[in-house]
């Protein structure tokens, strides 16, 4: 028996005002804000996660950044920053695009005096499907 999702194909639309906040906001993980546009966990749709999310001006960047078992991409939409990779600050701005590959270690930092917002993506069904790794919360091995 097919997939429904598979086959009956639809658009599905959603504003961010729509969508509940979500957000870190600690010593090691950062500040950010997310608004989750589409992903299996809450739309009828597959194949992508995509969300909205937000660095506010003014907060420190974490010590060190995430990692996840899934590649992802920003869409810088509003503000200037930095991405960090693996250690290396990169400096975006609005129309800026990063593809990161899957367990890079990154993070994207608010150099700017307004909030950076980006688009991000991950080629997921579901957000629930990514795993994410916090290197500072981590204790080293004895």
């Amino acid at each position: 028996m097919p997939d429904e999702r598979a086959t009956a194909r639809h658009a599905v639309f959603r504003h961010v005002d729509e969508c509940p906040t979500e957000e870190w906001s600690s010593p090691t993980r950062g500040a950010v804000r997310w608004w989750e546009l589409f992903g299996g966990d809450i739309t009828a749709t597959d194949e992508m996660t995509v969300g909205i999310a937000e660095v506010p001006a003014g907060s420190p960047p974490p010590p060190r950044g995430h990692c996840h078992d899934a590649t992802e991409v920003y869409v810088i939409l509003s503000g200037v920053g930095d991405v960090v990779i693996e250690g290396h600050a990169t400096p975006v701005r609005a129309g800026s695009a990063v593809w990161i590959p899957e367990n890079l270690e990154h993070h994207a930092h608010n150099t700017g005096t307004e909030p950076l917002r980006l688009l991000y993506m991950f080629a997921r069904d579901r957000f629930s499907d990514v795993t994410y790794r916090f290197p500072a919360e981590e204790t080293p091995n004895s």
